[in-house]
């Protein structure tokens, strides 16, 4: 039996051996290049077999090589930016094709809300980021690498933390108490508000385009008030299978020197001033206190003849910051053929933060498979998966350099019993790491019921989790000493569903006529829940927080949030003679987060285009490619507040009685405001949606054959029934309510200007865009002004505000006059006591009644930038490539609390030093909110450098590219602002020394079979 088989399986591999050599024989070879209009080589061409998934696609040279079956087969070349070519073989073996640029691509699809659209045709503001011009560099977030990339848009990335997110605005800001972040919308599928788009790999987009205006964004409605950013992700193409592995390891350093205490002498004189400045005696004198020995100053010079020189000058900042290497790894495959495409990918993100012990680790995994089940019906899925790991956080080097990280007996040593200041005990002994994981997936069907009549019904789920794991040990925090180990467990999970159905007419009904009609229905469902378990007292610390049911106290709590949003959809389309286009767009959105009054509210807008480039007259300017004036209004609305709010709620209060805490039920619920417990839940039917009505005027101009482009935009958004908090008289039994009042105005005007200089051998093409928004608070009902953010406990109030007339986000506080110089000035001032004193800050009396008071406080800076901008320059010679990105931020103010840091310290005010700049220092200074902490921190970063190289790969067949190349990220920033810190701060304008950003040096590699 075994020899029968055997044999058997014997002849069949011979046939099969005999049959492939002749059907190879029965093959022809055909090769050629492909080259553009000016004879330069395109690389990337698809050359595919027409009515086949058979194909190629041309090299560097633009050579390229296929077997075909038949000698009389078709090709098909086709390249982004270029006109198709079908080219009958006829027996040749040899056919060179040129390809015509396709000022069609004026044409270029872009992707709009519920459908897409010829670039050209666009009526909105909309810009379209191209995904290779993102900088290549370690990013957690696509969000980090949007900035700089398109006028109107502006990206705050405060912190250089492993996986921190960034704030995104679009125009300006436009709620006071409701979301300012655009909407995402990923796949058709809108994810929610844009700052951490973490689930998306960057290597895995295929387009991004930001909708601005309202006649762009009103097709979702009341999530469109602040813009949306529309994301596409790769899909396969018919052709042969492409095999694409793109890998980035980079290496990260302090951008600067911090300003911290390097030495023990300076720091030790300083101390000992501002204790005796505060009338307190001085520590370094050579005595103990609470068991710390203080040196004297001669010890620590090294030139005290009792005590031998101070062996310890401990510099923090080496110790708590390191060099650390990230990687980040990209597998990709896609293809198919004219019935079946997809496109897999595989990533894996490893970035080290610059603390030690802190990094973020990302997994990706993504399927887009598209399927033509019919001649006439499609369907497709789109599947992501992202699991994240993140551990550890920011450290503190500011702790003095003249102890040490440990005891003579190994410990970590203390400068007092309660001291828990050490940084490296917080990073080895405190448990913070966080996992999450994302499900994300869309399905779809697609029926074009006749060749203008198409039908798409579309289903999404996103589904996240995460947990946050915490535990202080009793030797490492205040908090783990005074409670005896203390350890939280946090678990959050939130699912979102969404069904969409539209129709689309896409008909010309003419040679003059063109129509687009988009009609539809969606429905979403959100829900959120979570838990929190928290335990104190603890045996010991060995399982931290693994064992909480062995705490002495344990505190639970959880909560649980639904809501439903439903919506009618509609846009209409029309262009006569290709040359004039208007576009009507609206939206009826329903959502359970409003009262019953108000639950529904209509979004319309509408918009024209002229493209004057198609006039009679403008055919006799030969420089003229493209000349489009667009005008549009609109309303859009924002319903960024949690449901429940229009609701009676129910609360519960703990509260000690009888020797033990109780529990207590009632209506109302509170949380804090900084100091102060605040009550709030009482309902409030008639609350509605923030409504945004947005005019813009925007001109698009091309020249030379679209070598040099210019787009210009002015806008003016008006915001009403701004949806806030409001105080209430306590006798209602509550302290506040949400309502809606006020009116928040923003106008701009946005530039964005790109030019092809050389075009050859050596290519040079430079551009920039430029943004400027001036936004005021018109009104806020009854109130003139509002604090916006909690009480700081350094200045015992408040610093951000709502002031009508004045800025979002203005700062609100004392005027100063320098130092002063003598108790006499002091007096005179109007100022008193300690506040009087020669060495202090020297306080306006604005309203001049004589003293300093509440009433002196007026508005002192303004966190908005008078204008953001980039430069963007790119050079390619034969195989090289070079590129250069430039961004800045002009006319902010920060509010430094980090000013009177060491360096600033050493100038401070003495008797000898009588400066104007910075006060005398102090053990117990009562600082206060003034326009002395106010400094200009505009800045001019070179935010990217790169140097590439295309390898030849004439004799390698096996591959289609292979790139090398080299990025630097943070390389330098020009500014006046603070030495040692980085001027882009938080929204709100305030520096309190965040996780350094770090510099970056990376080196790609990028291949393709």
């Amino acid at each position: 039996m075994y020899r029968r088989i055997t044999h058997h399986v014997l002849r069949g591999l011979l046939l099969v051996l005999w049959l492939v050599p002749a059907a190879w024989a029965q093959r022809v070879a055909v090769s050629g290049q492909v080259v553009g209009e000016d004879g330069e080589p395109i690389p990337g061409v698809s050359v595919l077999v027409k009515g086949t998934s058979t194909g190629t696609i041309t090299d560097i040279e633009g050579q390229y090589a296929l077997n075909v079956a038949d000698e009389n087969t078709t090709l098909v070349f086709s390249f982004v930016g270029y006109l198709t070519r079908e080219i009958p073989l006829n027996g040749q073996t040899r056919i060179d094709v040129s390809l015509e640029s396709d000022v069609r691509a004026l044409s270029e699809i872009v992707v709009v809300g519920y459908g897409t659209t010829k670039k050209s045709d666009l009526t909105g503001s909309v810009e379209t980021i191209a995904p290779d011009n993102l900088i290549k560099k370690p990013a957690a977030s696509v969000d980090q690498l949007l900035q700089g990339q398109a006028p109107g848009l502006q990206v705050i990335t405060p912190s250089g933390e492993p996986g921190a997110g960034a704030t995104i605005r679009i125009r300006g800001v436009s709620s006071l108490s409701g979301s300012n972040s655009p909407l995402v919308v990923v796949d058709g599928f809108p994810w929610g508000d844009a700052g951490n788009l973490k689930q998306i790999n960057p290597d895995d987009i295929a387009s991004i385009e930001v909708l601005k205006d309202a006649s762009a964004a009103a097709i979702y409605g009341s999530r469109g008030a602040n813009g949306v950013i529309l994301i596409t992700t790769r899909s396969g193409q018919a052709g042969k299978a492409r095999i694409s592995f793109n890998s980035l390891v980079s290496v990260s350093t302090l951008p600067s020197k911090l300003d911290v205490w390097r030495d023990p002498v300076q720091e030790a004189i300083i101390s000992n001033e501002a204790r005796q400045n505060s009338g307190l005696e001085p520590l370094y004198t050579g005595q103990n206190y609470l068991g710390t020995y203080y040196p004297t100053i001669a010890e620590l010079r090294g030139l005290d003849p009792n005590r031998p020189a101070w062996p310890y000058r401990t510099d923090w900042a080496e110790l708590v910051y390191r060099n650390p290497i990230s990687q980040n790894y990209t597998l990709a495959a896609d293809g198919g053929n004219e019935k079946t495409k997809y496109s897999i990918s595989g990533n894996y993100y490893n970035e080290q933060g610059l603390a030690i012990k802190n990094g973020y680790e990302k997994l990706t995994g993504r399927v887009n498979l598209d399927q033509e089940v019919h001649k006439n019906v499609k369907v497709g899925v789109n599947l992501i998966l992202t699991h994240t790991m993140r551990h550890g956080g920011g450290l503190s080097a500011g702790r003095s350099s003249i102890f040490p990280v440990y005891d003579t007996t190994g410990a970590y040593f203390r400068i007092s019993p309660l001291d828990f200041g050490n940084p490296i005990a917080y990073a080895n002994e405190v448990l913070n790491e966080s996992k999450t994981i994302d499900v994300l997936g869309t399905t779809y069907l697609n029926w074009q019921i006749t060749p203008w009549l198409q039908f798409r019904t579309q289903l999404s789920n996103k589904y996240g989790h995460s947990i946050n794991d915490w535990y202080e040990p009793r030797d490492a925090t205040y908090n783990g000493y005074q409670f005896e180990g203390f350890g939280t467990i946090d678990n959050w999970s939130g699912n979102e569903l969404l069904n969409e159905n539209y129709f689309t007419i896409d008909k010309h009904l003419s040679d003059q006529h063109y129509l687009n009609l988009v009609a539809g229905f969606t429905t979403q469902l959100s829900s959120s829940r979570g838990s929190r378990l928290e335990g104190h007292g603890f045996v010991n610390d060995n399982l931290r927080n693994e064992n909480m049911n062995a705490a002495q106290e344990q505190i639970a709590s959880n909560w649980l949030s639904r809501s439903v949003l439903e919506s009618w959809i509609g846009r209409a389309s029309y262009t006569y003679l290709d040359r004039y286009l208007v576009t009507f767009t609206a939206r009826a959105d329903g959502s359970s987060k409003f009262g019953a009054n108000n639950k529904w509210a209509f979004f319309p807008s509408a918009a024209v285009a002229w493209k004057i480039h198609e006039e009679a007259f403008a055919k006799n300017l030969p420089a003229l490619s493209e000349a489009k004036l667009r005008v549009s209004y609109g309303l859009t609305g924002n319903q960024g507040i949690s449901p429940y709010q229009t609701l009676d709620r129910l609360g519960t209060g703990r509260y000690y009685l009888d020797g033990a805490f109780q529990v207590g039920y009632g209506p109302g619920i509170f949380d804090w405001d900084g100091y102060n417990k605040v009550w709030s839940g009482v309902p409030n039917e008639s609350l509605r949606w923030e409504t945004t009505k947005q005019f813009d005027i925007g001109l698009n101009v091309g020249l030379f054959n679209q070598r040099v482009t210019l787009t210009a935009d002015y806008y003016y958004k008006h915001t009403e029934d701004l949806l806030r908090r409001s105080n209430i008289t306590p006798s209602s039994g509550y302290d506040r309510i949400w309502v809606n009042d006020g009116v928040i105005d923003n106008q701009g005007i946005e530039l964005g200007l790109n030019g092809q200089i050389l075009n050859g051998p050596l290519e040079w093409t430079l551009g920039g865009n430029f943004t400027l928004n001036r936004n005021k608070v018109v009104s806020m009902g009854e109130n003139e002004f509002v604090w916006n953010g909690s009480s700081i406990e350094m200045l015992r109030s408040p610093l951000n505000a709502f002031l009508i007339g004045q800025p979002y986000n203005a700062f609100y506080g004392y005027r100063t006059d320098g130092i002063i110089q003598t108790q006499e000035e002091g007096e005179a001032a109007g100022l008193s006591g300690d506040m009087a004193q020669p060495g202090e800050i020297k306080y306006v009396d604005l309203n001049e009644d004589g003293k300093v008071d509440d009433n002196d406080r007026t508005v002192i800076g303004n966190p908005n930038p008078d204008f953001i901008y980039t430069i963007n320059t790119s050079l390619r010679y034969r195989n090289f490539d070079f590129s250069a990105q430039l961004y800045g931020v002009q006319g902010n103010d920060i509010f430094d609390f980090q000013k009177f840091s060491p360096s600033r310290q050493v100038q401070r005010w003495t008797p000898d030093n009588p400066t104007d700049a910075f006060p005398s220092v102090s053990s117990n200074r009562a600082y206060y909110g003034s326009d002395w902490f106010v400094t200009d921190g505009s800045f001019l970063r070179i935010q990217n450098l790169t140097l590439g190289y295309n390898v030849p790969l004439e004799n390698v067949k096996a591959l289609s590219n292979v790139r090398v190349y080299l990025s630097a990220s943070n390389l330098y920033t020009f500014t006046k602002f603070h030495t040692g810190y980085d001027p882009e701060v938080q929204e709100n304008g305030q520096n309190w020394g965040s996780y350094p950003r770090p510099r970056v040096f990376s080196l790609g590699l990028n291949f393709g079979l």
